[in-house]
């Protein structure tokens, strides 16, 4: 299948924006030049080397085939290199090929979490997501409640070499028996506790929180949860937030301890 006449095709497709499964797909592209920021607020790739470039992704478009179990089709490959953009930040759009290799690296690096995890009443998995999200993988949990279970909210993620990039925080879908839970926790702080505090058992020490998609005119809100994490753990840092060196809010994390400013176990578990 030719890989780089499919993407020549969306490329075509995407000067002028054209609607792919509900996401508006609207870029430009400029050769040869290092550029970063936007025309009018298109995103603008930069291809400094298209050979380099299209060789990355057929990588990324058979990676993705194979953990997807899809056929190689034009109508797939199309698929896959346009949900790919759809989940790019301004930056990745400069850097086209570092941001290639991440989502590369997205599916390869599945064995963080391989097995269900259960701490007191809650329960914390790893779940392979649609190829419609913005990752191959959420962290996903829930609490115990006698014979019920109440589903907090999950995350999606991506690991690259040392550092996890969260996407996302999204509320699931719970019967609405138990929303005195929702009186005593805030339940997407309550989920990034035990996520970030995964990442660090699994050895991850580097956070990168995507700040803004502007395909899917998503602008983040859940930095403002990791703000808040700051003034509970002292092991939790911010050491830049959007835009002060890069698009994302980049955090540093140790471990989790009696000395941290609020004990973990205490926030999660003695809550009345």
């Amino acid at each position: 299948m030719d890989i780089e006449k499919i993407f020549d095709e969306i490329i075509d497709e995407a000067y002028d924006g054209i609607t792919y499964d509900g996401i508006f797909l609207k870029f430009h592209t400029l050769d040869k030049v290092t550029l970063s920021g936007t025309f009018n607020d298109v995103p603008i790739l930069v291809i400094k080397n298209k050979k380099e470039l299209v060789n990355k992704l057929k990588t990324y478009v058979y990676t993705v085939l194979d953990y997807k179990r899809l056929d190689i089709t034009k109508s797939n490959i199309k698929k896959i290199i346009s949900l790919l953009w759809a989940n790019a930040c301004y930056e990745d759009f400069s850097r086209p090929n570092n941001y290639i290799d991440n989502h590369i690296n997205f599916y390869i690096n599945d064995d963080f979490l391989n097995k269900d995890k259960e701490i007191n009443n809650i329960v914390i998995k790893k779940r392979a997501e649609s190829i419609y999200k913005e990752t191959p993988y959420a962290f996903k949990s829930y609490m115990r409640i006698g014979e019920d279970k109440y589903y907090l909210p999950y995350i999606n993620y991506g690991i690259s070499n040392d550092t996890c990039y969260i996407y996302n925080i999204v509320d699931s879908k719970n019967d609405g028996k138990h929303k005195d839970i929702e009186e005593i926790y805030n339940t997407k702080l309550l989920s990034l506790s035990l996520f970030m505090k995964e990442l660090y058992n699994y050895g991850i020490g580097r956070v990168k929180v995507v700040s803004c998609l502007p395909m899917r005119e998503n602008k983040n809100s859940i930095v403002d949860y990791f703000i808040d994490m700051e003034h509970i753990f002292k092991n939790i840092i911010i050491s830049s937030r959007p835009f002060e060196c890069d698009e994302y809010m980049n955090i540093n994390i140790s471990e989790f301890d009696k000395k941290n400013k609020v004990n973990f176990n205490e926030l999660i578990f003695d809550k009345e």
